[in-house]
């Protein structure tokens, strides 16, 4: 976030990261939606206070809708939990459920936990999921599978989708992109139903 946040557009969307920011940036102008302004608050941690300073701005009464994006991560309904406290600790209505809609009238409120009805997980595998039936997923298993067979430790559970993410990436003509990056390059395909629920978000904005 600037040291000087301002309210630039009428839809304000908070996400954790920048690699999310630009993934959701990216969603947004495949969807040609151009009124949302993206927060990217530097870890779901800071979520929280980021919410707070920017509902505390004079012009946000300027806005006149506003969501939460975070991943599940091990737990789906902790981060519900959590999302919900957020909201009513600035003020907000909270939404009883992800994709649902809570107003009080002016400000209308909603949040959705990635991936969507799955207990665990992040927005990476959101992205591999549209991508699933790309060949190169079997050579990502195999790959796995080959560096648990040489006993090689290989990447801990909660950090496996990333790790399978960057191996996916590591196959394209520019093994170095980060996963917003790759979204900015038409890696992953938006028009797959794994990215639904994120297209439902935005156009509930």
């Amino acid at each position: 976030m600037s040291d000087d946040p301002r309210i630039e557009q009428p839809k304000q969307l908070f996400v954790e990261g920048n690699d999310d920011a630009r993934v959701f940036a990216s969603l947004s102008r495949y969807l040609g939606i151009q009124d949302v302004q993206i927060w990217q608050c530097g870890g779901y941690e800071k979520i929280r206070g980021v919410l707070r300073t920017v509902t505390g701005l004079d012009d946000f009464d300027l806005v006149n809708s506003l969501a939460i994006v975070a991943d599940a991560n091990s737990s789906r309904s902790s981060r519900i939990q959590s999302i919900q406290s957020a909201l009513s600790n600035a003020g907000l209505p909270s939404p009883t459920g992800p994709l649902e809609i809570a107003s009080d009238g002016r400000l209308s409120v909603t949040y959705l936990v990635v991936p969507h009805n799955r207990d665990t997980g992040m927005i990476e595998d959101v992205c591999l999921d549209s991508v699933s039936d790309d060949p190169a997923m079997d050579c990502i298993d195999r790959y796995f599978e080959c560096i648990s067979e040489v006993n090689t430790p290989g990447p801990r559970q909660v950090w496996s989708s990333k790790a399978r993410l960057h191996a996916y990436l590591a196959s394209r003509d520019r093994p170095d992109l980060r996963i917003g990056e790759a979204a900015e390059r038409g890696v992953w395909r938006f028009e797959d139903a794994a990215f639904d629920p994120l297209k439902d978000l935005l156009r509930m904005l």
